[in-house]
């Protein structure tokens, strides 16, 4: 029988410190990628020169800082805990019209955030979308600053309205589009016999809404790639979203409005209400989400149905909102349903091993 060196194996096994270690990024660690993504969102704003989004940005940020102090002040927690709160600030701002009224935004900002921190949040995170909520209460309380839908029943029974809202006006077609649209429709997009019209990378880069979370469609797309990439956030329930919205606008919303059949503008449904930046950013946040694959999948099948039947072909400026939080009603059920799937695995697994004794 081979001799093994224990003694040699033992010097060799390096020795930890800390006795645990994290799978992935932590949540600290995770909200600090997303503070970086959001960073060059508003630097955009800065080339813009969009000094009304910065101005509400910056009140909502300035609402968020003041409930880290409460937060801070009422439980002594590490200062690090504090960050997603400051996401949560810079959220709620990119998500207001940059005509609203900053102080508005500021103590919307501050009194919801404060609301969850202080005094509703036990654990990590409470089970509902504060960012949403601060949205939706903003919505009803200033009504007239967020825009409505910008499409007809009878522009939707066309092929690709959104070409025709390019064409009408509706927003900005920049000087680099033409001379890049038809370098890529003679080169690579050749090849696969489809046309880019002008006007959709203007589209992509700076849509010109008056909501900042909705301008830069561009930047969001990358800024997915860094936070998935390496598997620190799970894609499952945005991959899933995106598919049967997509899936839903393509097909069914022509049924639905009289258009040509299997013609539904993906490019309007992805590219306005933000849905993008809500699929990357928001969708599942920390708290509001199933654990189980499984459950996942439901939770995002979910979230593309009801987004459909709330925004529709898109262009709608709180939908993707009011989607979430259902949503996360939906994720209570889901996840009693998966505490309960849980609790008989354990009792079989109990009963095996009472058996086997």
């Amino acid at each position: 029988m081979k001799h093994i060196d224990f003694d040699y194996k033992i010097k060799k096994t390096p020795v930890l410190l800390k006795p645990y270690f994290f799978n992935k990024p932590s949540y600290s660690a995770v909200s600090i990628r997303v503070l970086i993504m959001l960073t060059i969102q508003i630097a955009m704003l800065i080339f813009t020169k969009s000094y009304s989004a910065l101005c509400v940005v910056g009140a909502a940020l300035a609402g968020s800082l003041c409930a880290c102090i409460i937060n801070y002040a009422s439980k002594k927690t590490q200062l690090f805990t504090n960050i997603p709160i400051i996401s949560q600030g810079i959220f709620i701002g990119m998500l207001m019209p940059q005509t609203f009224p900053p102080f508005t935004v500021f103590l919307l900002s501050f009194f919801v955030l404060t609301i969850e921190k202080v005094i509703f949040e036990t654990k990590t995170q409470s089970w509902i979308n504060v960012i949403c909520v601060a949205v939706v209460l903003a919505s009803f309380i200033g009504t007239s600053y967020f825009p409505g839908f910008e499409v007809t029943k009878d522009i939707l029974s066309i092929k690709n309205p959104s070409v025709l809202l390019i064409k009408s006006g509706n927003f900005t077609v920049f000087d680099f589009d033409i001379t890049l649209s038809h370098i890529l429709n003679s080169t690579i997009l050749y090849w696969f016999k489809v046309t880019l019209p002008e006007g959709v990378l203007s589209l992509l880069w700076d849509s010109q809404s008056v909501i900042p979370a909705f301008r830069f469609t561009f930047i969001t797309i990358i800024s997915s790639i860094f936070l998935y990439a390496d598997d620190s956030s799970s894609s499952v329930i945005p991959s899933i979203f995106l598919i049967v919205f997509g899936l839903l606008v393509r097909f069914l919303l022509p049924v639905m409005t009289g258009g040509p059949l299997a013609q539904g503008d993906l490019i309007l449904a992805l590219c306005t209400s933000g849905t993008l930046f809500f699929a990357v950013f928001l969708l599942q946040w920390y708290g509001t989400i199933p654990v189980t694959n499984a459950g996942k999948i439901i939770y995002g099948i979910c979230c593309g149905i009801i987004a459909f039947f709330i925004m529709g072909c898109g262009t709608s400026s709180v939908g993707m909102c009011y989607t979430i939080l259902i949503c996360n009603v939906i994720n209570l059920i889901i996840r009693v349903i998966e505490e309960k799937q849980d609790e008989i695995k354990v009792n079989k697994l109990v009963s095996k091993l009472v058996q086997a004794k």
